[in-house]
């Protein structure tokens, strides 16, 4: 997304436009709405103020059961765009130099950025999803398995006692 610079007025406003996936260069994950950004901006003499609304619907998979689902992303950024001297260095990724003679500010960045990080690490479908059985591979919040429960590995039977006496101790 670009924003003009000769377009806009000093003080405040809001502009919104609605992206797609080759807009933002963004192959994963896939996008099943288009993006829309919604900026307010706040124009000063030395520096433009941009608060960013991203909203959009992603295709995730479960991490638990491997399920395709739907998920609204929301998410917010904020970047402000200094009119300073192109040579100073500036090490805050929320801060855009614009050189003297530029036209646009391209936020496209600032967008991807944000609906990336607004999917979480941890992809469940639903909070108390019970993922996959182990052993069959049946999805378990479809059905429940006919799985054997086998008998736990010997090997751990000296760790639970252990355990039971440290529990007992107290």
């Amino acid at each position: 997304m670009k924003v003009r610079l000769n377009s806009l007025n000093d003080g405040k406003q809001i502009i919104s436009a609605a992206l797609s996936a080759g807009d933002l260069s963004i192959t994963e994950p896939e996008l099943e709405s288009p993006v829309t950004v919604t900026l307010k901006i706040d124009k000063g003499a030395s520096e433009i103020k941009i608060d960013g609304v991203v909203k959009t619907t992603v295709k995730l998979v479960c991490d638990r059961c491997l399920t395709s689902f739907s998920r609204a992303i929301n998410g917010t950024f904020s970047v402000i765009a200094s009119f300073t001297h192109p040579e100073l260095e500036v090490d805050d990724e929320n801060m855009i130099l614009i050189p003297p003679k530029a036209n646009e500010i391209n936020l496209n960045e600032h967008v991807h950025d944000t609906i990336l990080l607004a999917i979480p690490m941890k992809i469940l479908c639903r909070e108390d999803c019970r993922g996959l059985c182990p052993t069959c591979g049946v999805n378990l919040n479809q059905t429940d398995c006919q799985c054997d429960i086998a008998e736990p590995d010997a090997r751990w039977e000296p760790l639970k006692k252990l355990t039971l006496n440290v529990t007992e101790e107290k």
